[in-house]
């Protein structure tokens, strides 16, 4: 019971209980309104009843109140008024009686001179006016004639003394209550009808109010679940973006070994083979022949089949400078983004006789340093592999943004990007080293082929949390 009641919405459970709640209050209420309805209407008639004997019938009593008596020419003058006549088609019999209980006189002749005990004469004889609805009377008490199935009022009422307060007998009438029950009916239906409507504009209303706090609270939770779900969403992006930064972490880690071992490989297949070369050959103890192949091939110029030192010395230096020119970052922090961006272009030309087409939209004046770097890198790198692989045919370098995002894309024409070797040189970051510092800034890198030949390298980059 409890599971299908806890199943019930809001505004289920109060339309159960409230209809419970305010149906029982009003049905009180009703049964009472109706009752205090019926008990003041009978008191009215009563109060006229009461009245009306005190006023016809105190002239027609004698004596005091210990023996008051009705003699036989008012029993007379009595009958003529009541028996037969158009009041006694209203009022279906009169008594009065005194103190001790005795009949002195009633339109029922029998009852005269015969004592019935009554509360209700007591009650009356202390002044209080009594009444009651009977839906059937037998006239005669235990004796009297035929009972009638009429319904009937009974009112017992004090008769003072003419002029005085002092009580010397008590009348009792009958009246016919026919009219008074209908009319009572009618009271108590109208009262039955105001109290449904009440009850039923009281439900409506706390319905109405119950109903749009029920929305309101189902509003709400479903917010609150919506939130919910997206604290626990963003919960799980942030642990992959801890994950993938800590994969970042990694990746950087083993790519900055990966650019150690390449430097000290360069240095060692270059300026340190060549200045071998020349300390050897200032020494006179080694001949060309005897050194490894690689510090052959460097040398442009041989005379007499012998290395000149001089020689020798320019081929390090191009080397030392090549490998620096990598190595070190220029003087960019105080630079536009285009500018960075150019200068990159610029010591390529510069590096490798070769020809880049720019094309620059509009930028942000004002990046983070760490992203102008990195921007750096990525042209520097993809025109260095433009060169390697395309042979620096078609290359081509354009960036742009908008509010969102800033895009770089490096291409050329040559027959397309050959897979990374170990050997390659001057790669001091190489596309696994661009995926990483791209990727620290929440961006991602495309590689495609491009519309007719040679690749495209595209970098995306957001704005937000990169500009200043």
């Amino acid at each position: 019971m409890s599971g299908i009641w806890q199943g019930l919405d809001v505004t289920r459970q109060f339309l159960i209980v409230a209809g419970i709640v305010v149906c029982g209050s009003m049905a009180l209420l009703g049964e009472w309104l109706s009752g205090q309805i019926a008990a003041n209407q009978l008191r009215s008639r009563a109060e006229s009843g009461a009245l009306y004997m005190e006023g016809f019938l105190a002239r027609h009593i004698e004596g005091n109140a210990d023996n008051p008596q009705v003699s036989p020419a008012r029993q007379e003058e009595l009958d003529e008024l009541l028996i037969g006549t158009d009041l006694a088609r209203r009022v279906e019999g009169f008594r009065i009686w005194r103190h001790d209980g005795l009949v002195i006189y009633s339109t029922n002749k029998s009852l005269i001179g015969k004592t019935f005990p009554s509360e209700d004469i007591e009650h009356a004889f202390k002044g209080r006016v009594v009444a009651q609805l009977e839906d059937s009377h037998d006239d005669g008490e235990d004796d009297g004639p035929a009972a009638t199935h009429r319904p009937l009022i009974e009112i017992y009422a004090p008769i003072y003394r003419p002029g005085t307060r002092d009580i010397i007998a008590v009348g009792e009438l009958y009246e016919e209550a026919g009219e008074f029950v209908v009319q009572r009916n009618r009271v108590q239906r109208h009262t039955w009808v105001i109290v449904g409507a009440t009850s039923l504009a009281i439900m409506a209303l706390l319905f109405l109010i119950v109903r749009r706090a029920s929305r309101t609270i189902a509003g709400q939770r479903a917010v609150l679940k919506t939130q919910l779900a997206q604290a626990r969403a963003l919960a799980e992006q942030n642990t992959e973006l801890r994950k993938a930064a800590d994969r970042s972490r990694m990746d950087a880690t083993q790519s900055n070994e990966q650019l150690l071992n390449r430097i000290g490989a360069d240095l060692h297949d270059g300026p340190v083979q060549l200045l071998s070369l020349l300390i050897l050959k200032l020494s006179g103890s080694a001949a060309s022949a005897n050194l490894p192949k690689v510090a052959l091939e460097r040398v442009p110029e041989i005379k007499g089949g012998e290395l000149a030192p001089v020689h020798i010395a320019r081929l390090v230096l191009t080397e030392l400078r090549e490998l620096s020119t990598d190595l070190v970052v220029p003087e960019i922090e105080h630079m536009p983004l285009e500018a960075a961006l150019q200068m990159a272009v610029e010591q390529h030309e510069y590096a490798t006789g070769s020809k880049v087409l720019s094309a620059y939209g509009k930028l942000p004046e004002r990046v983070a340093h760490p992203l102008k770097i990195c921007l750096y890198r990525v042209v520097q790198e993809g025109l260095n592999n433009a060169f390697r692989h395309g042979g620096g045919r078609g290359q081509r370098v354009s960036a742009s943004s908008d509010l969102s995002e800033i895009v770089v894309t490096i291409a050329d024409e040559g027959p397309g990007i050959a897979p990374e070797s170990s050997t390659d040189r001057h790669r001091p970051l190489g596309l696994q080293g661009i995926r990483n510092r791209v990727a620290a800034f929440r961006g991602h890198v495309d590689i495609r082929p491009g519309p007719v030949s040679g690749t495209e390298l595209r970098v995306t980059v957001p704005m937000e949390g990169n500009s200043l």
